[in-house]
């Protein structure tokens, strides 16, 4: 059985569900998270894969190989004959164009969910700490319905050094992603800061699936965005409620929320974004809900570097 978060570390990405990841396509930069890679026994190599930038499918799967160490595919080696590149399209749109459906937590889900959890826990209030610093850098305000509730500092946040493989602390803004189904943590987003609030990297710990970052209490109208920064900058133009959903891909499966009847996506200016946006638009809309894609002004990536650019300096 395949190692997600091996096989997340190897590709430079996140793991997303029981047997998913979201990972940088090939060419992209390591923050991309637009490639989403389902391990499927059934599938040709064992696996899947979705481009949210409408990549090449040869060239993601030549690039995910490439990164899982395995060898080069050959015309002729039994891969081509089980099913063909024409179904292969398909069962992946397929794949990313369902829903997040509910599943039984295995124990590799409970071990990540424990883990954290414990970070979560040690967590504080980031008022005052590099996390506001960095939050105020990017014209974002901490109120007192998230600060403590919905994001955190943590001064010595567990951080894999992917040079040397051993664990080091770094300071971090922490966010708590929480079920759809119950309001359980079930994962955080980690946010590594230098001691005056600047970004050093961002990843995941714990289970995303099924969970998002619930900045507001869900309404009869619920936006939903990638990551937190371009969520609260939604909250401050005047978008909200709003979940963050932590990557490109679980925008593509979010599920049907009871009680909403109006989703708004908080897009952003990119390919992968806008597929992703169409993707769960259709299955809402097919569902009778209404859906309204935002997006920021043209040259602005999103509504954070929106706000960053039109926000006076202090």
């Amino acid at each position: 059985m395949i190692d997600l978060r091996a096989a997340a570390r190897a590709l430079g990405g996140d793991v997303i569900g029981r047997d998913a990841v979201a990972v940088p396509g090939p060419g992209h930069s390591a923050r991309d998270r637009s490639l989403t890679v389902k391990f499927d026994p059934r599938a040709p190599d064992g696996f899947l894969v979705y481009s949210h930038c409408d990549d090449d499918w040869r060239d993601c799967r030549d690039h995910v190989r490439a990164r899982l160490g395995l060898p080069p595919w050959q015309p002729g080696d039994g891969q081509d004959r089980r099913v063909t590149p024409s179904q292969v399209k398909e069962f992946d749109r397929s794949a990313t164009d369902a829903e997040g459906e509910r599943r039984e937590r295995t124990a590799d889900d409970v071990l990540r969910i424990k883990r954290a959890c414990a970070v979560w826990d040690a967590g504080v209030d980031p008022r005052g700490t590099p996390a506001e610093a960095y939050l105020r850098s990017r014209a974002l305000i901490l109120d007192d319905a998230i600060a403590g509730a919905v994001l955190r500092y943590h001064p010595a946040c567990p951080w894999r050094d992917e040079d040397t493989g051993a664990t080091i602390y770094l300071r971090a803004l922490i966010a708590a992603f929480t079920s759809i189904d119950n309001g359980a943590v079930t994962g955080i987003q980690r946010i590594a800061l230098t001691p005056e609030g600047r970004k050093l990297g961002r990843r995941m710990l714990g289970v995303v699936y099924r969970a998002a970052v619930k900045l507001d209490p869900v309404g009869d109208t619920l936006h939903v965005g990638e990551g937190v920064e371009t969520c609260l900058a939604g909250r401050i133009l005047g978008h909200a409620p709003t979940w963050a959903l932590g990557s490109v891909g679980m925008i593509a499966q979010f599920p049907l929320i009871d009680g909403v009847a109006r989703l708004r996506i908080l897009g952003e200016n990119d390919a992968a974004s806008a597929s992703a946006s169409k993707l769960c638009g259709n299955r809402w809309q097919a569902a009778g809900r209404k859906v309204q894609i935002v997006t920021p002004d043209p040259g602005y990536g999103d509504l954070n570097d929106e706000l960053v650019a039109k926000t006076p300096p202090p």
